[in-house]
C-alpha cells in the first residue's frame, strides 16, 4: 500500500512539474543593451492613472492600461523619440485620442526619408515627433511606443502637456555680465527635408464629421496623425453651398483639376461607405493638382483606387471652415463665411 502511495505521489510530481514546464514565462521587457533610446522634451510622469469607458473602439488601448506599473510621460508639444536598434528590431508607435480610440501608427523618419514600418534595421536611426495635432487640429493625444515582440516588448507611454521643461537657473558669472552685452547672433540650421511616405497603411478614422451641422457619413483614413477624405465625398458634401467645387480629370497628362464655386457634376459613388471599413494600403499620389487653373501642391493618396486629400489641405485652398471637438471626437465642415 505504502509502496503504490509513493508511486501515485512521484506520478504526480511528474505531472505537475510537465504541467509547470508548459506555463510560458511573463512577458518581459527588452535588455536595454539591446538598442539606444533618446527622448527630447521630457518635462516628468503623470501620477494618475487612466480610465477610459468600455467600447470597441478603445479595446488595444485598454488591453495595454491592464498591464500592472504603467508609467505615463509628460513631453513637450514636440518632443522627439530617435530609437536605434542593434540588431534588427521591431519598433512602432501609435497614438491614440483621450477616448482611447485609435488613430493608427506614426511614420518614422530614417535617414532623411519617412517610413511606414515596424521594423527598425540594425544600427539605423529612426525619429518621430510626438505633438497635440491630430487631423489639422490642437488635441491631447497619447502615444505609445513598443518595441520588441514575443515573449520580450516594452511599453512606453507619453502624454503631451501643456506645462514647460524647467530651466537651471543662470550661473552666477552669467549674472555678472552686462546687460548690454550683445549676444553671439545664433546662425539659422538648415531645415531637414523630409520626402512624404510614399506607401502607408490607411487606418479607418473614428471621428464623426458635420457638414453645417448636418452629420454626414464618410469612409476617411488617418495617415500620420492627419484624416484623409476622398475628394469627391467632399465636393458631395458640399455642392449646392457657397464653397461647391467642380472636380476635373486628365488622363493623358495625370492632372486633376478643381474649380472653385462651381456645382460638382456627380460621377456615381460618393458617399459610399463600406458596411466594415478596415485599414487599407496607402500610396503617395503622383498626379498633379490644379485649382482655378494654378498648380497647387497638396499631399495626396491613392486608397483603393481613389484620390484621397488632407482634409486640412483642401479646407485652406477652397476656404471651408474646420472644427474639431475633442470631448465627442467630432469634425465639423462649415461653409458658411
Amino acid at each position: 500500500m505504502k509502496k503504490r502511495f509513493r508511486v501515485s505521489l512521484a506520478l504526480m510530481l511528474s505531472v505537475i512539474m510537465v504541467m509547470l514546464g508548459a506555463i510560458p514565462a511573463l512577458a518581459a521587457e527588452v535588455p536595454a543593451d539591446k538598442y539606444t533610446y533618446e527622448l527630447s522634451g521630457e518635462l516628468g510622469s503623470q501620477s494618475d492613472k487612466i480610465e477610459l469607458e468600455d467600447y470597441d473602439d478603445n479595446q488595444q488601448f485598454r488591453d495595454l492600461l491592464a498591464e500592472e506599473n504603467y508609467k505615463v510621460v509628460l513631453v513637450k508639444d514636440g518632443a522627439e523619440i530617435k530609437f536605434t536598434p542593434k540588431e534588427k528590431m521591431r519598433a512602432i508607435v501609435n497614438y491614440y485620442l483621450v477616448d482611447g480610440s485609435s488613430g493608427g501608427a506614426l511614420i518614422w523618419t530614417i535617414d532623411g526619408s519617412e517610413e511606414m514600418t515596424s521594423e527598425i534595421a540594425a544600427n539605423k536611426t529612426a525619429t518621430v515627433q510626438l505633438s497635440k495635432r491630430y487631423g489639422g487640429f490642437t488635441v491631447d493625444l497619447y502615444y505609445v511606443l513598443s518595441i520588441g515582440e514575443g515573449d520580450q516588448v516594452s511599453n512606453i507611454i507619453y502624454k503631451v502637456s501643456d506645462g514647460s521643461s524647467s530651466t537651471a537657473p543662470a550661473s552666477s558669472e552669467q549674472a555678472a555680465e552686462p546687460k548690454d552685452s550683445p549676444a553671439a547672433p545664433a546662425e539659422p540650421k538648415p531645415e531637414a527635408t523630409v520626402k512624404p511616405v510614399t506607401a502607408a497603411t490607411a487606418t479607418v478614422s473614428v471621428s464623426k464629421v458635420l457638414v453645417d451641422g448636418k452629420q454626414v457619413a464618410f469612409e476617411a483614413y488617418s495617415i500620420n496623425n492627419n484624416t484623409y477624405f476622398k475628394l469627391r465625398d467632399i465636393a458631395m458634401a458640399v455642392n449646392g453651398t457657397d464653397k461647391s467645387f467642380e472636380v476635373g480629370w486628365d488622363g493623358e497628362h495625370n492632372a486633376i483639376s478643381l474649380t472653385s464655386f462651381e456645382a460638382y457634376t456627380p460621377q456615381g459613388g460618393e458617399l459610399a461607405v463600406s458596411a466594415k471599413a478596415t485599414s487599407k494600403k496607402a500610396a503617395l499620389s503622383t498626379s498633379k493638382v490644379f485649382l482655378d487653373d494654378e498648380e497647387v501642391a497638396f499631399t495626396a493618396y491613392t486608397i483603393g483606387g481613389n484620390n484621397y486629400f488632407k482634409l486640412r489641405d483642401l479646407a485652406d485652398a477652397l476656404g471651408i471652415t474646420i472644427t474639431f471637438d475633442q470631448k465627442t471626437n467630432t469634425i465639423g465642415i462649415v461653409t458658411a463665411d
